[in-house]
């Protein structure tokens, strides 16, 4: 077996789930995140019935459906869906009585800024998140899962 100095592994039990701002029902837990690569993977959850609001991918998303059944408007996904997004996909999800779980995975451009944009549907007010974002979400109280590499 070959090891390399930036390798990583996480033991998902050990991380937080963190609400999303003040969006309720909608909740994630970062697994890893790299300044260097622009790089987040990410568990997500929307709560039964619950739309997040509309948002934009400026990095490339792929999102892998382990539990629940939702949809882009059209677009029906299930346990077992994958959803591969290009930057400049918009859309706003939406559940029904499962809710869903998916793995995420975020990559952005080196150096990019900005990963993800979002406007609150209330305010109208431009939320913007970059992989500081995912960072301190993976540094969060209670994250301590990133294991010993031996």
């Amino acid at each position: 077996m070959i090891q390399l100095p930036d390798d990583v592994f996480v033991h998902s039990d050990e991380r937080p789930w963190v609400q999303m701002g003040e969006f309720g029902g909608s909740y994630v837990k970062v697994l890893y995140a790299n300044k260097e690569s622009n790089t987040a993977v990410f568990l997500y959850q929307l709560a039964p019935n619950s739309q997040f609001p509309m948002h934009e991918h400026l990095c490339t998303a792929i999102a892998f459906t382990l539990h629940g059944d939702w949809a882009y408007g059209d677009i029906k996904l299930r346990k077992g869906s994958l959803a591969y997004e290009t930057p400049g996909s918009s859309h706003a999800p939406e559940t029904w009585e499962t809710g869903f779980t998916v793995l995420t995975v975020f990559v952005g451009s080196p150096g990019q800024e900005i990963l993800l944009r979002s406007q609150d549907p209330d305010t109208l007010e431009v939320g913007e998140l970059g992989i500081d974002f995912f960072i301190d979400l993976m540094n969060a109280d209670g994250a301590e899962g990133v294991q010993d590499k031996h």
